[in-house]
């Protein structure tokens, strides 16, 4: 039987999901899921996506909440899996087919498989709910909290397709277009950054054009961190 073809959408935000094979047990023990999520973050941090949640508890399976960022889940996805393949040296087949994906198109999709793969709680890392309560105060490299609350609070229309039409995609050309901008009015960069209230519109507007993280925003708009950024989105 021909596999159907996956929707894709690189700015798209996906519920992934990978079994172990029958034979093996994907997760044997805490050390497995440990070089599991240093993997996983070695993988965000060289391709750029984002992850919002994650679940290896099981000894069988794993779930994850992943902004694409303008990656290929399809190479992320196998870029991962034969990394921890490699890791396990495992006699048999280490997955169970291929890995399911979901493309989450609205805030209700997210915050339902947000709220169903942290149903099992736990202190231990192995599932990112703890990262979410007070029981972890650290920030964790992995997780983007700060994104999500972002994405959860905006209008609903996050959604970008893959090629991203009319979205500034690079920081060199949200620089260009922001310093027309300025000019326009009159400004200079130093007198726009001390305007509070019309910098604060033109850091939504570039939120909504642009495919900029967080820390990209904060270094457009003159150093801000990204939890100025965060805060500045929120009280719009």
């Amino acid at each position: 039987m021909a596999r159907t073809s996956r929707e894709k959408d690189q700015y798209g935000i996906y519920y992934l999901r990978q079994r172990g094979a029958e034979k093996s047990s994907l997760f044997r023990n805490a050390v497995d899921r440990e070089m599991f999520l240093k993997l996983l973050l070695e993988k965000k941090e060289e391709v750029g996506f984002k992850i919002y949640a994650y679940c290896i508890r099981k000894r069988d399976e794993y779930h994850i909440i992943l902004d694409a960022n303008g990656s290929d889940i399809s190479k992320v996805m196998k870029s991962l899996n034969i990394s921890y393949a490699l890791y396990r040296k495992s006699k048999h087949s280490l997955f169970r087919d291929r890995y399911y994906s979901e493309l989450l198109p609205d805030h209700a999709s997210i915050k339902k498989i947000f709220e169903e793969i942290h149903k099992e709680r736990d202190s231990e890392g192995f599932n990112s709910y703890c990262y979410y309560s007070k029981e972890r105060i650290q920030e964790s490299s992995l997780i983007d909290m700060e994104d999500l609350h972002t994405i959860l609070l905006s209008d609903g229309n996050f959604k970008r397709d893959a090629s991203c039409h009319g979205c500034i995609e690079s920081f060199e050309e949200a620089e260009e277009e922001l310093l027309r901008e300025i000019g326009r009015q009159g400004l200079t960069p130093k007198e726009f950054y001390k305007k509070k209230q019309l910098r604060n519109q033109k850091i939504w507007e570039y939120r909504r054009k642009t495919t900029l993280s967080l820390k990209e925003l904060g270094r457009l708009f003159g150093g801000l961190s990204e939890s100025s950024i965060c805060k500045v989105l929120k009280n719009r």
